[in-house]
């Protein structure tokens, strides 16, 4: 039955025939530049059967972060969970292909609330313990939202445009946080739980396909994590991340974050030059003009995310 599965997730991921509705996966850094070696050392690609599908950010050396719709799916209204042992974590490294470290992927939890776009997030536990260098190394997460209509920066090997290759270097831009009440302007059902960072005007970049699960980052810490957008990659609309500031404690709760405090001494935060970015000018305009297409961004704009069941919140999905 895991070996059914497992080839019918392989058929959606990288098919190119497959049905879509309106609920599609859509992720992607659009109009971004090349990071630097150890730029940005928390940052890792999620594998399926050794294929890049999405992004994700080390908060140990035994977990990462990245998006539920990332390591689940569903079919004909049943969830379906994704075989630990076929995913691997890819780290160390801002080419896709060369001088990173592989590791497996022994579990993994879901937010119990994830249904559609809401609570899609994911806790991912490594099959063995990463190796902390200077290419490798944690992030904290955020506490708090960053205030509004600040450069937040985001980064991943999606798609450079819509249906566009995809990169060998890792790339970053920067966004402007909008406060909730302009979030719910674009996304009526946005809550505290979502994040809304916009592109600048002169300037549409943004996630696109395989950016799902990536990071959003204020200050040296997550804030975000890649979900969904309105529209194709590049959009005027804004892109859609989870709040970490708002699962923080259920992420420490399911990782071995718990005991944070008394450790925070010993994880570095990413430092504040490496995440500096251009300014820019993040104007909110043509806030009328929102697409009635809702795509999630993840590899291949191409399965359907319509009818989402309740997720297994009680155990480690294996």
């Amino acid at each position: 039955m895991k070996l059914l599965i497992a080839i019918i997730l392989t058929s959606l991921l990288f098919g190119e025939n497959a049905n879509a509705s309106r609920f599609l996966l859509q992720p992607r850094i659009v109009l971004g530049s090349n990071a630097n070696p150890g730029q940005f050392p928390f940052m890792v690609s999620l594998r399926y059967a050794d294929g890049h599908i999405c992004g994700g950010s080390i908060i140990s050396a035994n977990y990462i972060v990245t998006a539920a719709h990332c390591v689940t799916t569903q079919i004909d209204g049943e969830n379906f969970d994704t075989t630990p042992g076929i995913l691997s974590v890819y780290a160390g490294s801002i080419h896709i292909e060369r001088d990173g470290v592989v590791v497996g992927v022994s579990e993994y939890r879901t937010y119990p609330g994830y249904r559609g776009l809401m609570g899609d997030l994911a806790v991912v536990k490594l099959s063995q313990p990463l190796n902390f260098t200077e290419h490798i190394r944690p992030i904290n997460l955020a506490e708090s939202d960053p205030p509004n209509y600040s450069n937040v920066e985001i980064l991943g090997w999606g798609r450079l445009y819509q249906d566009g290759p995809k990169p060998d270097i890792l790339q970053h831009t920067s966004l402007s946080s909008l406060p909730h009440s302009q979030c719910k302007v674009y996304n009526s059902f946005a809550d505290e739980s979502l994040l809304c960072l916009l592109p600048q005007r002169r300037n549409p970049s943004g996630v696109c396909n395989s950016d799902s699960g990536g990071p959003a980052v204020y200050n040296g810490q997550l804030v975000g994590i890649a979900n969904f957008v309105k529209g194709r990659c590049g959009s005027p609309n804004p892109d859609v991340f989870a709040n970490v500031a708002y699962y923080a404690d259920w992420i420490k709760d399911n990782s071995d974050l718990q005991n944070s405090d008394s450790e925070k001494s010993n994880v570095e935060n990413v430092t504040k030059e490496n995440l500096t970015s251009e300014s820019g000018d993040s104007e909110l305009s043509n806030l009328e003009n929102v697409h009635s297409e809702i795509t999630t961004k993840h590899e291949n704009s191409d399965f359907e995310l319509s009818n989402f069941g309740d997720m297994d919140s009680e155990n480690f999905n294996a």
